[in-house]
Order: structure tokens, then sequence, then C-alpha cells
């Protein structure tokens, strides 16, 4: 396994965020999305008929708080846009009015996987772990070999890399600073 050179804070990458009724699954058109970067600058959507916003970022966490009248505000803390990524994420806002409870700060982590040879490498499992297994967070690489993990609290995690049920790769992960994008590109060399 070898560490790739990671992209610098000035790349974007893309963010798609779906809004919908978590009752009836009904798109949330005219929703208020407030963006808010760990540099505190704030940006402002509202979602399409079809409850979506779009947008490009420079790649580092976020934090997300989502309103709708009628529905509890939601925050969603800690969601990760990767340099040269487009990544959607889906979120249902419950009926009724108020906010909803106090979230930790968190952070996100996210990179590339590529074979030996510079390819990228899908479909291979990414699973953070720590608290004697209380915080897991689990996905799966993309066709682009791209991987985002969000919401992650500080603690300091095992990062396991599986393909075809084999482990690939194995290292702890300090994660201290919730205000950080946490970005690791890993070169497997052996595949």
């Amino acid at each position: 396994m070898e560490h790739l050179q990671t992209a610098g804070p000035d790349f974007t990458g893309s963010l798609r965020c779906t809004l919908l009724d978590r009752r009836s699954s009904v798109p949330l058109q005219g929703a208020r999305i407030t963006c808010i970067g760990r540099d505190n600058r704030i940006t402002r959507f509202d979602a399409d008929r079809f409850g979506r916003f779009d947008t490009t970022l420079p790649q580092g966490t976020y934090d997300l708080v989502v309103s709708a009248g009628g529905y509890l505000s939601l925050l969603v803390r800690g969601v990760g846009v990767l340099a040269g990524h487009h990544h959607s994420i889906t979120r249902a806002l419950v009926p009724g009015e108020g906010s909803g409870a106090d979230v930790a700060a968190a952070t996100a982590l996210g990179g590339y996987i590529c074979d030996r040879f510079g390819r990228p490498v899908g479909n291979v499992t990414i699973h953070l772990a720590a608290g004697g297994g209380d915080k897991t967070h689990t996905t799966r690489t993309e066709r682009d070999g791209a991987y985002l993990l969000h919401g992650i609290v500080p603690d300091v995690y095992d990062l396991t890399i599986c393909a075809l049920e084999r482990r690939l790769v194995r290292e702890y992960v300090p994660i201290a600073n919730p205000k950080e994008f946490i970005r690791i590109d890993l070169r497997l060399m052996q595949m």
C-alpha cells in the first residue's frame, strides 16, 4: 500500500442532495439548504421541484442545515466534498415544527483508491471503526475509485480496506479536528 499525493484545497467537487418527506417519500420542492463551510462561509440553496440541489464546492467538510415549512429542521454534520468527484446524498425530513436534536461536530473522510498501475479500483469496501465497534462507517468505492464517509466524530479509528473478502489494508487513523476534511488516497500494491 502506498499513500498518494493529495490534491490541494483549491480543487472542487460537486454535491447533489435530494430531500424527501420521510413518510411519503415525496420530494420537498423549495426546501432551503444552508451549507456552512469550515471557514464559516455560508451558502444557501433552494431545492428544485424534484427536491434536489446541485452545487460545486471546494474540497472539504460541510454542515448542512435543511428546513422546509411544516417539517422539523435537520442538521447534517460532516458532509464531505472530494475534489474531482460528484457525490449524491439523500435525506428525509419529518413532518412537524421546530428543529432536530443537537448533533456532535463531525468531519468527513474520503479519497481515491487505485491499483499499482494507477488505474481506479471500484467496488472495494472501506470500513472505519472506533470505540469497540460502537462508531462504524462503511462504504464502497465507485467506478472512479472514489469513496466518502460522512459524519465522523473525533476518535482514533481502525481503517480497513477489503476486496473480494481479502483484507488489503489496515491502518489506524486518528481524527482530532472536526473542521478538517481527511483525505486519504491509496495505491494498492496487492490486487
